[in-house]
């Protein structure tokens, strides 16, 4: 506590016990994060940000010298919102909202044992601490897509012809791909990261602070686009003998290195942090002889905090005891319901990517010899951990480093098939490979009713769990092939198979989903 005022050195080092007490509490969140950091570059910044607060913090010792500590009950207000939070994202395995939870129960946790005062002071520094939570991979496929966009229009304005399905771009020298690395989200973290603080650094009035964290957000998303345009230029200039390996990544470093370099440059063209600091009713001078009060412990708020900390992890572990199955099926069966009848799957076909499922399945059905048969996949999760989990960014139809199929189309809105009685809700996607295209339809089964958005999965998840009665879930996929340009033939084929097929896997997955007799 170097350089801070002796009143404030109890309530500081109460605050740092605190953190460290949720840390510890909170720890499966806490490694969960540490190895994103450590093992995805686009978030290797993640472990600096906790540092930067701290300096942040230590900027504005001076600041508190005449700030009187104090306790705050919106804090404790706040921090029961964050472990409420923090439940829902454990029942439903939502990663990303615990992580955030629990920073926003350290920054409630500090909030309460400093004062509203000092809190207001410290706000930023402690805001600051939401950026080292690893997120913005939902962001990669629309960054993809506008990557493809602008780099498609950009080449088609130079004169050179370009044919693009999905994000394949075919040019008369080559064929190009948009993957997950040519998105720009690692471009884009780091911006607004650095953003953020330099905005805070450098400028005093919200405007300016606005403008340049919109800066930093646009230009490196342009600045990605512009970069996959000059990479697939000097590819084709070169007759693809240049920016084809390695050697396009290093222009795509140094090219947004200099990118950043001008932006922050201009920026700081209108930096404010040398002007004279503006007077502030909170840091006013204090009177001569009149000392700032010592601190004092108060055991209420740190009581109630302990509570609200310990309360959600007890009441998650008595929900998991309560819904977890007795039984542990490592089978799933279906009949075919005439005129379908199982084929033998092809040796190389495709399979949507899901991992950590408690059951897997796959078949192939064909109504007559000789048609192209409808392929079904199925993964069903129960008692799902992190790592086990039927929604995470990596259980996908395709996955960006699948160099062998792609996605060529996604239908924006859910594709309603009647079954029986009820319509159910598919995603229509268009795949590719070299030797063949294909029609997908997935969709979702949860706590007992079909879904196609990830996000109503996970609400449903968390809703079946406090009930009691598990988090049971699957994904069902049928895929068949079809020839360019026409799908129709394909589509029938589909709704055909899913009318006959559905009622029996739904009958299969209750099955399945049986909680544990009490």
């Amino acid at each position: 506590m170097t350089g801070f005022p002796q009143p404030w050195k109890r309530p500081l080092t109460l605050s740092g016990i605190m953190a460290l007490l949720l840390l510890l509490w909170f720890y499966p969140v806490v490694q969960f994060t540490v190895h994103t950091w450590l093992g995805n570059e686009t978030y290797l910044h993640g472990g600096l940000i906790p540092f930067i607060s701290l300096w942040l913090i230590w900027r504005e010792r001076d600041a508190l010298k005449n700030i009187p500590p104090g306790v705050s009950g919106s804090a404790l207000v706040v921090f029961a919102f964050f472990a409420l939070a923090w439940e829902l994202g454990k029942v439903s395995n939502a990663m990303i909202i615990q992580q955030f939870s629990l920073v926003g129960m350290i920054v409630c946790a500090t909030w309460s044992q400093i004062g509203n005062a000092a809190f207001r002071q410290l706000l930023f520094p402690l805001l600051f601490l939401f950026l080292a939570v690893p997120f913005g991979e939902s962001f990669i496929p629309p960054l993809m897509d506008f990557t493809a966009d602008f780099a498609t229009a950009a080449i088609h304005l130079t004169g050179i012809p370009v044919y693009r399905e999905g994000n394949f771009l075919t040019l008369p020298t080559g064929n190009w791909s948009v993957v997950e690395a040519c998105s720009g989200l690692r471009y884009l973290i780091a911006s607004l990261t650095l953003g953020v603080l330099f905005a805070h650094l450098a400028y005093r009035h919200w405007t300016r602070k606005l403008l340049f964290l919109l800066a930093s957000l646009i230009v490196p998303v342009a600045a990605n686009g512009v970069r996959a345009y000059l990479i697939i230029l000097i590819g084709h200039l070169s007759g693809m003998k240049l920016a084809v390996g390695v050697d396009h990544l290093i222009y795509g470093w140094l090219f947004f290195g200099l990118v950043m370099f001008l932006l922050f440059w201009i920026g700081s063209f209108f930096r404010e942090d040398t002007l004279q600091e503006p007077f502030s009713p909170e840091i006013l001078p204090s009177p001569a002889g009149i000392a700032v009060p010592r601190a004092k412990i108060n055991l209420a708020p740190l009581g109630i905090l302990v509570f609200l900390a310990l309360l959600p992890r007890w009441h998650v572990d008595y929900l998991e005891h309560l819904s977890r199955s007795s039984a542990n099926p490592t089978s799933f069966v279906l009949t075919a319901p005439p005129p379908w009848s199982s084929v033998p799957l092809e040796s190389d076909y495709w399979t949507p990517h899901y991992t950590g499922e408690r059951i897997k399945f796959a078949e192939a059905y064909t109504p007559l010899q000789g048609t192209p048969p409808v392929t079904v996949f199925i993964a069903y999760y129960r008692n799902q951990t992190q790592g086990s989990s039927l929604i995470t960014s990596g259980n996908t139809l395709v996955i960006p480093q699948d160099h062998r199929w792609g996605k060529t189309h996604e239908s924006a809105h859910p594709l309603w098939v009647s079954v029986q009685t009820s319509p159910l809700p598919f995603t229509e996607t268009l795949i590719r490979s070299d030797r063949q295209r294909r029609v997908v339809w997935d969709c979702y089964w949860v706590d007992r009713r079909w879904v196609s958005s990830p996000y109503a999965v996970k609400a449903w998840e968390a809703w079946s769990v406090l009930k009691g009665q598990g988090d049971g879930a699957a994904v069902v996929v049928f895929s068949t092939p079809f020839l360019s340009g026409n799908t129709s033939q394909a589509q029938q084929s589909l709704q055909s198979f899913s009318q006959a097929m559905l009622p029996e896997i739904q009958q299969a997955l209750e099955h399945l989903n049986q909680p544990r007799s009490q």
